[in-house]
């Protein structure tokens, strides 16, 4: 095969076969095949770069410690207090009305009334001033304090059966809020007296809402020696006992041993 005399060669032909035979010039050289396609615009042979990670900006919770506030010496003094629970309050029979505050040691720290309820006073046991004790099981029966009606009137708590009564109006009440006493037992005494009268250091357990003190007080009936309340205008000593109150004219008043 002869080719033309050198020069600028023709430009390469990629159509399909020629149906008379080869080129009219001369075949293609082997390196003249058209390139490979290829996308993106980049240079033949090369493929576009991988994507490169990228990092996105977040919010991290990082602790400061917060210094305390400064406080005043001259404030921080503790006051111990006793707030009386006087019953439900007429608005919302949920919300104790609480209207009255007295310290809790009285009497030069000889006893105290420490407030609590009927079901959570048993941490008191072994501090509790036992005034007598149930008849037909004999378990013990606690002096406590509690508002009614006005009156803030002394009682008994039967720690055993986590129930604690006061007496008013001819009835013995329920009730839940209570102050139990406490004291070591050689500051205390049970004195016997009568009709109303009360021994001298007799121990104050409340008042009416007339203002009348009303005295510890303690009486026998029915196998039991029961916790109640002296009430010296009426010349008696009041117990609960069956879900009434029992009138006594001899009993025993809880007074200071010295």
């Amino acid at each position: 095969m002869v080719y033309p005399p050198p020069g600028p060669p023709p430009p390469p032909y990629y159509g399909p076969p020629h149906p008379w035979g080869p080129h009219p010039h001369y075949p293609p050289p082997p390196h003249m095949y058209p390139p490979p396609p290829h996308d993106g615009g980049y240079p033949p042979g090369q493929y576009p770069p991988p994507p490169q990670p990228f990092y996105v900006p977040g919010t991290m919770m990082v602790p400061v410690p917060v210094p305390p506030a400064p406080q005043d010496p001259a404030n921080n003094a503790t006051y111990i207090t006793n707030y009386i629970y006087h019953g439900e309050s007429p608005a919302s029979s949920s919300v104790p009305a609480i209207v009255d505050e007295v310290r809790v040691v009285e009497d030069s720290g000889e006893h105290e009334w420490v407030p609590t309820t009927a079901t959570m006073a048993s941490h008191l046991t072994g501090r509790a001033v036992v005034g007598g004790h149930e008849g037909w099981d004999g378990s013990p029966l606690w002096v406590i304090r509690a508002w009614h009606a006005g009156d803030l009137i002394p009682g008994k708590l039967s720690i055993r059966h986590c129930a604690a009564t006061v007496v008013h109006d001819g009835k013995e009440i329920p009730v839940q809020n209570i102050e139990v006493l406490c004291s070591k037992p050689e500051c205390l005494r049970w004195v016997p007296a009568s009709t109303g009268n009360v021994p001298p250091g007799a121990i104050p357990g409340g008042r009416t809402s007339s203002g009348e003190t009303l005295y510890v007080g303690r009486a026998r009936y029915q196998l039991s020696v029961t916790p109640g309340k002296v009430h010296p205008s009426h010349s008696s000593c009041y117990i609960g006992f069956s879900g009434n109150e029992v009138a006594h004219k001899m009993y025993d008043v809880l007074c200071r041993a010295s």
